[in-house]
């Protein structure tokens, strides 16, 4: 059954979710430190320490938004399960109303 607000089934969300944590697998073990461990090979203070700190930067930028794209993806695979549940629970209450066809 397709959510009407999504526009989208159930499988489709994890379908999504699952391309989505396939589009963050190059990311794992994404490293900066040994390039910026070799800064000094720049010859120049200033430019190894910017260096450093550039790497630094990217590096926490990395793991953050892989954090909260992985958090996204969970919360899809989530909504896919409570969907699917309601949707049964909806089914199986419809299913149990009885009617008075004989009046």
């Amino acid at each position: 059954m397709a959510d009407p607000d999504l526009g989208v089934d159930s499988d489709a969300l994890k379908k999504g979710a699952k391309d989505v944590i396939e589009a963050l697998r190059p990311t794992e073990g994404f490293g900066l430190e040994e390039p910026a461990g070799r800064s000094s090979s720049f010859g120049e203070a200033s430019a190894s320490s910017a260096f450093v700190e550039f790497c630094a930067t990217w590096q926490a930028g990395t793991q953050i938004l892989c954090g909260r794209t992985a958090g996204h993806a969970a919360g899809v695979v989530s909504a896919k399960s409570t969907l699917a549940g309601t949707d049964g629970d909806i089914r199986d209450a419809a299913g149990s109303v009885k009617t008075d066809q004989g009046r």
